[in-house]
């Protein structure tokens, strides 16, 4: 003999087993509150078919309590679903997707028309892929904006990628629009919504690998190793603010730039070498392998990376040779870590303060912002002394690599 309330009954599904089979097909963090609000009234149970995106979005306290009263009594009542999205502030296009699409509370979307029909083309075509794309998409549009939200709902590698980086690619996304802000000047390219995802991908690293090395420097290095010097017409100029070393990765086309994880490590100190105001080179000094407390040439090298001219490394070393040496230890040119959280606040704050309204700030600190801090220390550790690295660091080309 047959349960009644799980099989079809005369050809036809019982009420029991069609309640369940909706409820089974969203999210389990949410069933018990759909089921709760289904029982209300079987208008309310019958949006898991027809606008699922509603029902639960009315479950887990979408807009105001106002605004979810109204739209509750208008299903309630028999109004369209189109009335009752509206009372809510719900936006028309989320009805096509499948309740599966659901695994977080909505965020708030934009609900003028045209962005509707952008957004809805590019919906996926299979309900197991909605959930990845309707989380991003949604975290994007919180960040960063329509635009960025538009851009990322095109791409297609959008289950592929870690939560954390598509957090740091949104921030990069928001700062990109802001040229008067800190996170912008630390840019190498902006993003645009004609970018290559490959090529976002490329600049959010070099990006991340600029934010470590703003992290390090904060407001810059106050006590260089060794000082400025002119010796045969070379001038020698310690970099010490992020500024510095972004413009020397500009004017030499090496990965300077990108250098945080040996600063971090606090036994490397580069150097500009300078003929009148064209830059010529620069040499990385290090402690020396056997007298760890002298300094020593690294490596020295010209634009591009290639080999500077005989002429440069003899003004290097004369000027080595004519500095007053004292002791040197990795925490001398170190700046003090208040004056690093000083510079970190600088440049996170008008982000976070960004986030502050939509939730999202406490997520970026977790999901970010502490692990970049940790990635920094962990690396820091593993590096081998300067001396004891190969000479192929400093002018290495980061182009189409991640950090």
């Amino acid at each position: 003999m047959t349960a009644p309330n799980s099989v079809l009954l005369g050809g036809h599904e019982s009420a029991e087993a069609r309640r369940q089979r909706r409820l089974d097909s969203f999210h389990p963090s949410y069933r018990r509150f759909i089921r709760d609000l289904s029982n209300c009234a079987s208008e309310i149970e019958d949006l898991a078919e027809s606008f699922p995106a509603l029902l639960f979005a009315l479950s887990t306290g979408y807009g105001s309590a106002t605004r979810r009263d109204r739209s509750f009594a208008l299903v309630c009542r028999g109004a369209s679903l189109r009335q009752a999205a509206d009372a809510l502030g719900l936006p028309w296009w989320l009805r096509r997707l499948p309740p599966q699409a659901f695994v977080e509370p909505l965020p708030s979307f934009p609900t003028g028309e045209d962005y509707g029909l952008r957004i809805s083309s590019l919906i996926p075509r299979t309900p197991e892929a909605t959930a990845h794309w309707l989380k991003r998409v949604g975290h994007a549009q919180l960040a960063a904006g329509s635009e960025y939200a538009l851009w990322l709902a095109r791409q297609p590698e959008l289950a592929s990628w870690a939560e954390d980086q598509f957090e740091l690619m949104a921030a990069w996304a928001w700062y990109s629009q802001r040229p008067d802000l800190l996170g912008h000047r630390l840019l190498r390219r902006p993003w645009g919504a004609d970018m290559s995802f490959k090529r976002a991908r490329e600049e959010v690293g070099a990006w991340r690998q600029r934010l470590r090395l703003s992290e390090y420097l904060g407001a810059g290095i106050e006590r260089p190793w060794l000082a400025d010097g002119v010796v045969s017409g070379f001038s020698f100029v310690a970099l010490r603010t992020i500024e510095d070393f972004i413009g020397e990765s500009a004017a030499l086309d090496n990965c300077l730039d990108q250098y945080a994880d040996q600063l971090s490590a606090g036994q490397s100190a580069i150097f500009s070498i300078r003929k009148g105001e064209r830059r010529v080179a620069c040499v990385e000094i290090g402690l020396h392998g056997e007298e760890v407390t002298m300094p020593t040439i690294v490596q020295l090298r010209g634009a591009r990376n290639r080999r500077a001219a005989p002429e440069v490394w003899q003004a290097t070393f004369a000027w080595l040779g004519g500095q007053r040496l004292e002791p040197l230890s990795p925490e001398r040119h170190a700046p003090k870590p208040m004056k690093r959280v000083a510079a970190r606040r600088l440049l996170w704050d008008p982000y976070l303060e960004h986030l502050e309204d939509n939730g999202g700030a406490q997520r970026f600190r977790r999901t970010v912002l502490e692990r970049l801090c940790a990635h920094a220390r962990r690396r820091a550790r593993r590096l081998p002394s300067a001396a004891g690295r190969p000479a192929d660091n400093l002018g290495a080309r980061l182009e189409g690599k991640e950090a």
